[in-house]
Protein backbone atom coordinates (compact mmCIF):
# COMPACT_ATOMS: atom_id res chain seq x y z
CA UNK A 1 0.00 0.00 0.00
CA UNK A 2 1.40 3.30 -1.13
CA UNK A 3 1.56 6.12 1.23
CA UNK A 4 0.02 9.32 -0.12
CA UNK A 5 1.64 12.56 0.94
CA UNK A 6 -0.91 15.07 2.06
CA UNK A 7 1.40 17.95 1.06
CA UNK A 8 1.16 16.90 -2.60
CA UNK A 9 -2.57 16.93 -2.34
CA UNK A 10 -2.50 20.39 -0.89
CA UNK A 11 -0.16 21.57 -3.64
CA UNK A 12 -2.41 20.06 -6.24
CA UNK A 13 -5.37 21.88 -4.78
CA UNK A 14 -3.42 25.15 -4.82
CA UNK A 15 -2.69 24.81 -8.53
CA UNK A 16 -6.18 23.83 -9.49
CA UNK A 17 -7.70 27.40 -9.39
CA UNK A 18 -5.02 28.61 -11.78
CA UNK A 19 -7.26 28.06 -14.78
CA UNK A 20 -10.03 30.05 -13.20
CA UNK A 21 -7.63 32.88 -12.39
CA UNK A 22 -6.53 33.08 -16.02
CA UNK A 23 -10.09 33.14 -17.19
CA UNK A 24 -10.80 35.84 -14.65
CA UNK A 25 -7.93 37.91 -16.05
CA UNK A 26 -9.29 37.50 -19.52
CA UNK A 27 -12.68 38.64 -18.35
CA UNK A 28 -11.17 41.67 -16.61
CA UNK A 29 -9.29 42.65 -19.72
CA UNK A 30 -12.46 42.28 -21.71
CA UNK A 31 -14.30 44.43 -19.23
CA UNK A 32 -11.55 47.04 -19.40
CA UNK A 33 -11.69 47.01 -23.16
CA UNK A 34 -15.41 47.49 -23.10
CA UNK A 35 -15.10 50.36 -20.64
CA UNK A 36 -12.44 52.04 -22.78
CA UNK A 37 -14.65 51.80 -25.83
CA UNK A 38 -17.58 53.17 -23.86
CA UNK A 39 -15.55 56.12 -22.56
CA UNK A 40 -14.24 56.99 -26.00
CA UNK A 41 -17.78 56.96 -27.35
CA UNK A 42 -19.06 59.15 -24.53
CA UNK A 43 -16.22 61.61 -24.99
CA UNK A 44 -16.97 61.82 -28.68
CA UNK A 45 -20.62 62.45 -27.96
CA UNK A 46 -19.73 65.17 -25.42
CA UNK A 47 -17.43 67.08 -27.75
CA UNK A 48 -19.75 66.79 -30.70
CA UNK A 49 -21.94 69.87 -29.88
CA UNK A 50 -18.89 72.21 -29.79
CA UNK A 51 -18.55 72.62 -33.55
CA UNK A 52 -22.31 73.21 -33.67
CA UNK A 53 -21.97 76.16 -31.25
CA UNK A 54 -19.14 77.62 -33.28
CA UNK A 55 -21.18 77.30 -36.42
CA UNK A 56 -24.01 79.19 -34.72
CA UNK A 57 -21.90 82.00 -33.25
CA UNK A 58 -19.61 82.65 -36.18
CA UNK A 59 -22.25 83.70 -38.71
CA UNK A 60 -23.95 85.81 -36.02
CA UNK A 61 -20.82 87.82 -35.20
CA UNK A 62 -20.07 88.15 -38.87
CA UNK A 63 -23.58 89.44 -39.49
CA UNK A 64 -23.39 91.95 -36.64
CA UNK A 65 -20.12 93.35 -37.96
CA UNK A 66 -21.46 93.76 -41.49
CA UNK A 67 -24.81 95.47 -41.12
CA UNK A 68 -26.19 97.45 -43.99
CA UNK A 69 -26.13 101.24 -43.86
CA UNK A 70 -29.94 101.37 -44.00
CA UNK A 71 -30.54 99.00 -41.08
CA UNK A 72 -31.16 100.03 -37.48
CA UNK A 73 -28.46 97.66 -36.23
CA UNK A 74 -25.84 99.67 -38.10
CA UNK A 75 -26.45 102.71 -35.86
CA UNK A 76 -26.50 100.84 -32.55
CA UNK A 77 -22.79 101.47 -32.00
CA UNK A 78 -23.41 105.24 -32.15
CA UNK A 79 -25.79 105.02 -29.19
CA UNK A 80 -23.55 102.79 -27.06
CA UNK A 81 -22.28 105.57 -24.81
CA UNK A 82 -22.22 106.11 -21.06
CA UNK A 83 -23.85 109.08 -19.32
CA UNK A 84 -20.47 110.14 -17.94
CA UNK A 85 -19.08 110.32 -21.48
CA UNK A 86 -22.00 112.50 -22.62
CA UNK A 87 -21.48 114.89 -19.69
CA UNK A 88 -17.74 115.01 -20.39
CA UNK A 89 -18.35 115.87 -24.04
CA UNK A 90 -20.86 118.58 -23.14
CA UNK A 91 -18.31 120.16 -20.81
CA UNK A 92 -15.59 119.93 -23.46
CA UNK A 93 -17.87 121.68 -25.98
CA UNK A 94 -18.03 124.72 -23.70
CA UNK A 95 -14.73 124.52 -21.80
CA UNK A 96 -12.17 122.72 -23.98
CA UNK A 97 -9.36 123.51 -21.55
CA UNK A 98 -10.90 121.00 -19.12
CA UNK A 99 -9.80 118.11 -21.35
CA UNK A 100 -6.62 117.20 -23.18
CA UNK A 101 -5.60 118.74 -26.49
CA UNK A 102 -6.04 115.40 -28.29
CA UNK A 103 -9.51 114.84 -26.85
CA UNK A 104 -11.21 115.07 -30.24
CA UNK A 105 -8.87 112.55 -31.89
CA UNK A 106 -8.91 110.14 -28.96
CA UNK A 107 -12.53 110.26 -27.82
CA UNK A 108 -14.88 111.91 -30.32
CA UNK A 109 -13.18 111.00 -33.57
CA UNK A 110 -12.33 107.50 -32.41
CA UNK A 111 -15.78 106.86 -30.91
CA UNK A 112 -18.41 109.30 -32.20
CA UNK A 113 -21.93 109.06 -30.86
CA UNK A 114 -25.33 110.33 -31.94
CA UNK A 115 -27.09 109.99 -28.60
CA UNK A 116 -25.71 113.26 -27.22
CA UNK A 117 -26.31 115.38 -30.36
CA UNK A 118 -29.89 114.11 -30.76
CA UNK A 119 -30.65 114.64 -27.08
CA UNK A 120 -29.17 118.16 -27.15
CA UNK A 121 -31.03 119.06 -30.36
CA UNK A 122 -34.41 117.90 -29.02
CA UNK A 123 -33.82 119.67 -25.71
CA UNK A 124 -32.85 122.87 -27.50
CA UNK A 125 -35.94 122.70 -29.75
CA UNK A 126 -38.35 122.58 -26.82
CA UNK A 127 -36.31 125.08 -24.77
CA UNK A 128 -36.46 127.65 -27.58
CA UNK A 129 -40.17 127.00 -28.16
CA UNK A 130 -41.09 127.39 -24.48
CA UNK A 131 -38.75 130.34 -23.86
CA UNK A 132 -39.93 132.02 -27.06
CA UNK A 133 -43.55 131.85 -25.91
CA UNK A 134 -42.57 133.20 -22.51
CA UNK A 135 -40.79 136.07 -24.24
CA UNK A 136 -43.85 136.80 -26.37
CA UNK A 137 -46.02 136.75 -23.27
CA UNK A 138 -43.75 139.27 -21.53
CA UNK A 139 -43.82 141.50 -24.59
CA UNK A 140 -47.62 141.53 -24.70
CA UNK A 141 -48.13 141.84 -20.94
CA UNK A 142 -48.78 145.61 -21.07
CA UNK A 143 -50.92 145.45 -24.19
CA UNK A 144 -54.62 144.93 -24.59
CA UNK A 145 -53.99 142.01 -26.95
CA UNK A 146 -54.94 138.55 -25.69
CA UNK A 147 -51.86 136.32 -25.63
CA UNK A 148 -51.99 132.82 -27.11
CA UNK A 149 -49.42 130.05 -27.08
CA UNK A 150 -47.76 129.71 -30.49
CA UNK A 151 -47.34 126.00 -31.17
CA UNK A 152 -45.70 126.69 -34.52
CA UNK A 153 -42.53 127.78 -32.74
CA UNK A 154 -41.73 124.10 -32.10
CA UNK A 155 -41.75 123.25 -35.81
CA UNK A 156 -39.82 126.42 -36.70
CA UNK A 157 -37.13 125.72 -34.12
CA UNK A 158 -36.93 122.05 -35.13
CA UNK A 159 -36.51 122.91 -38.82
CA UNK A 160 -33.74 125.42 -38.12
CA UNK A 161 -31.80 123.23 -35.68
CA UNK A 162 -32.02 119.97 -37.61
CA UNK A 163 -31.04 121.63 -40.88
CA UNK A 164 -28.08 123.27 -39.19
CA UNK A 165 -26.89 120.13 -37.37
CA UNK A 166 -27.05 117.91 -40.48
CA UNK A 167 -26.45 120.15 -43.49
CA UNK A 168 -23.61 122.34 -42.22
CA UNK A 169 -21.39 119.40 -41.08
CA UNK A 170 -22.11 117.67 -44.37
CA UNK A 171 -20.97 120.73 -46.31
CA UNK A 172 -17.87 121.07 -44.12
CA UNK A 173 -16.99 117.39 -44.61
CA UNK A 174 -17.24 117.78 -48.38
CA UNK A 175 -15.15 120.95 -48.29
CA UNK A 176 -12.41 119.29 -46.22
CA UNK A 177 -12.40 116.28 -48.50
CA UNK A 178 -12.12 118.16 -51.79
CA UNK A 179 -9.94 121.12 -50.78
CA UNK A 180 -7.24 119.37 -48.73
CA UNK A 181 -3.75 119.41 -50.24
CA UNK A 182 -1.76 116.18 -50.65
CA UNK A 183 1.11 115.54 -53.04
CA UNK A 184 2.16 111.92 -52.59
CA UNK A 185 0.18 108.75 -52.01
CA UNK A 186 1.46 108.50 -48.43
CA UNK A 187 0.25 112.00 -47.70
CA UNK A 188 -3.15 111.16 -49.16
CA UNK A 189 -3.47 108.12 -46.91
CA UNK A 190 -2.31 110.11 -43.88
CA UNK A 191 -4.75 112.87 -44.70
CA UNK A 192 -7.63 110.41 -45.06
CA UNK A 193 -6.86 108.91 -41.66
CA UNK A 194 -6.52 112.31 -39.94
CA UNK A 195 -9.49 113.99 -41.62
CA UNK A 196 -12.66 113.88 -39.50
CA UNK A 197 -15.41 111.58 -40.66
CA UNK A 198 -18.94 112.69 -41.39
CA UNK A 199 -20.30 111.06 -38.22
CA UNK A 200 -17.65 112.74 -36.05
CA UNK A 201 -18.62 116.13 -37.52
CA UNK A 202 -22.29 115.44 -36.78
CA UNK A 203 -21.27 114.56 -33.24
CA UNK A 204 -19.11 117.65 -32.82
CA UNK A 205 -21.72 120.07 -34.18
CA UNK A 206 -24.45 118.50 -32.07
CA UNK A 207 -22.48 118.99 -28.87
CA UNK A 208 -21.56 122.55 -29.88
CA UNK A 209 -25.25 123.53 -29.59
CA UNK A 210 -25.35 122.70 -25.87
CA UNK A 211 -24.42 126.27 -24.92
CA UNK A 212 -27.62 127.58 -26.55
CA UNK A 213 -29.83 125.74 -24.03
CA UNK A 214 -29.05 128.06 -21.07
CA UNK A 215 -28.70 131.04 -23.41
CA UNK A 216 -32.24 130.42 -24.74
CA UNK A 217 -33.53 130.81 -21.19
CA UNK A 218 -31.52 134.02 -20.70
CA UNK A 219 -32.92 135.46 -23.94
CA UNK A 220 -36.29 135.83 -22.21
CA UNK A 221 -34.84 138.88 -20.43
CA UNK A 222 -36.41 141.77 -22.31
CA UNK A 223 -33.29 143.91 -22.57
CA UNK A 224 -32.12 144.42 -26.13
CA UNK A 225 -28.40 145.01 -25.52
CA UNK A 226 -28.25 142.06 -23.11
CA UNK A 227 -29.83 139.79 -25.72
CA UNK A 228 -27.22 140.83 -28.29
CA UNK A 229 -24.48 140.21 -25.72
CA UNK A 230 -25.72 136.64 -25.27
CA UNK A 231 -25.73 136.23 -29.06
CA UNK A 232 -22.08 137.21 -29.33
CA UNK A 233 -21.07 135.11 -26.35
CA UNK A 234 -22.83 131.93 -27.51
CA UNK A 235 -21.69 132.25 -31.12
CA UNK A 236 -18.08 132.99 -30.18
CA UNK A 237 -17.75 130.21 -27.58
CA UNK A 238 -19.33 127.44 -29.65
CA UNK A 239 -17.61 128.55 -32.86
CA UNK A 240 -14.22 128.84 -31.15
CA UNK A 241 -14.56 125.31 -29.74
CA UNK A 242 -15.31 123.95 -33.22
CA UNK A 243 -12.24 125.65 -34.64
CA UNK A 244 -10.16 124.48 -31.67
CA UNK A 245 -10.97 120.82 -32.35
CA UNK A 246 -10.91 121.02 -36.15
CA UNK A 247 -7.86 123.25 -36.59
CA UNK A 248 -5.42 120.41 -37.53
CA UNK A 249 -7.79 119.26 -40.28
CA UNK A 250 -8.62 122.82 -41.38
CA UNK A 251 -4.95 123.69 -41.86
CA UNK A 252 -4.63 120.98 -44.50
CA UNK A 253 -7.20 122.72 -46.69
CA UNK A 254 -6.19 125.22 -49.34
CA UNK A 255 -8.95 127.54 -48.14
CA UNK A 256 -8.68 127.04 -44.40
CA UNK A 257 -9.13 130.75 -43.65
CA UNK A 258 -12.37 130.76 -45.62
CA UNK A 259 -13.52 127.64 -43.79
CA UNK A 260 -12.74 129.19 -40.40
CA UNK A 261 -14.62 132.35 -41.32
CA UNK A 262 -17.55 130.27 -42.59
CA UNK A 263 -17.76 128.28 -39.35
CA UNK A 264 -17.90 131.45 -37.27
CA UNK A 265 -20.32 133.15 -39.67
CA UNK A 266 -22.80 130.27 -39.68
CA UNK A 267 -22.69 130.07 -35.90
CA UNK A 268 -23.29 133.81 -35.61
CA UNK A 269 -26.18 133.63 -38.10
CA UNK A 270 -27.76 130.78 -36.14
CA UNK A 271 -27.58 132.65 -32.84
CA UNK A 272 -28.82 135.87 -34.45
CA UNK A 273 -31.75 134.07 -36.08
CA UNK A 274 -32.74 132.49 -32.78
CA UNK A 275 -32.71 135.77 -30.94
CA UNK A 276 -34.41 137.94 -33.60
CA UNK A 277 -37.18 135.52 -34.47
CA UNK A 278 -38.04 134.01 -31.09
CA UNK A 279 -37.00 136.53 -28.42
CA UNK A 280 -36.18 140.01 -29.70
CA UNK A 281 -38.30 142.98 -28.67
CA UNK A 282 -39.13 144.94 -31.86
CA UNK A 283 -38.30 148.63 -31.67
CA UNK A 284 -41.47 149.91 -33.30
CA UNK A 285 -43.31 153.14 -32.83
CA UNK A 286 -46.58 153.14 -30.95
CA UNK A 287 -49.44 152.55 -33.33
CA UNK A 288 -52.64 154.44 -32.44
CA UNK A 289 -55.61 152.26 -31.70
CA UNK A 290 -58.92 152.33 -33.53
CA UNK A 291 -60.56 154.09 -30.60
CA UNK A 292 -58.01 156.91 -30.73
CA UNK A 293 -58.49 157.32 -34.46
CA UNK A 294 -62.25 157.54 -34.07
CA UNK A 295 -61.85 160.16 -31.34
CA UNK A 296 -59.59 162.26 -33.54
CA UNK A 297 -62.02 161.96 -36.45
CA UNK A 298 -64.96 163.13 -34.31
CA UNK A 299 -63.08 166.25 -33.27
CA UNK A 300 -62.30 167.05 -36.87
Amino acid sequence: MTHVNTGDLLNFQDYSPEHNERSARIDVEAVHTNQFNTMSTSNYNYEEPKPVEEEETTPKSFFLANHNFWTIEYYQKYFDVQSSEVVERIISSVLPQKVSRNYFDERIKGKPDLYGPIWISVTLIFTIAVSGNISNYLQSANKAVRWRYNYHLVSYAASAILCYVWLVPLALWAALKWTSTADSQDEIETQASSSPSMISLFCLYGYSLSIYIPVAVLWTIQVSWLQWLFVLMAAFVSGAVLIFWLLPALKKSRYYLILIASILAFHFLLATGFMLYFFHVPDTATVPSVKDLSTVASHV
